[in-house]
């Protein structure tokens, strides 16, 4: 699948997880492999989990964050599955 170049910061996305279900997340700052001194070797984001209840669902995946808490995440550009 090749990444759309149309995701912006502060886009809400869906995005597939590790951990199983699907969730939104607001993306906050870019990394491009070859412009960034990232050492991830993929193209993506830095995103938060704005939503309580995907936090819960991710919590039920076996996830280990607390309760109300909104995470901050890498998501890969292969990950986004399109806006929410």
């Amino acid at each position: 699948m090749k990444y759309k170049k149309s995701y912006h910061k502060n886009d809400k996305v869906l995005v597939k997880s590790y951990a199983g279900p699907d969730v939104c997340v607001k993306l906050l700052k870019r990394y491009i492999v070859n412009k960034s001194k990232s050492k991830l070797g993929v193209d993506g984001w830095d995103a938060q989990i704005f939503l309580i209840k995907d936090v819960e669902k991710l919590r039920k995946h076996g996830v280990p964050y607390n309760r109300n808490e909104k995470p901050i995440v890498f998501v890969a550009d292969w990950q986004i599955i399109k806006k929410c």
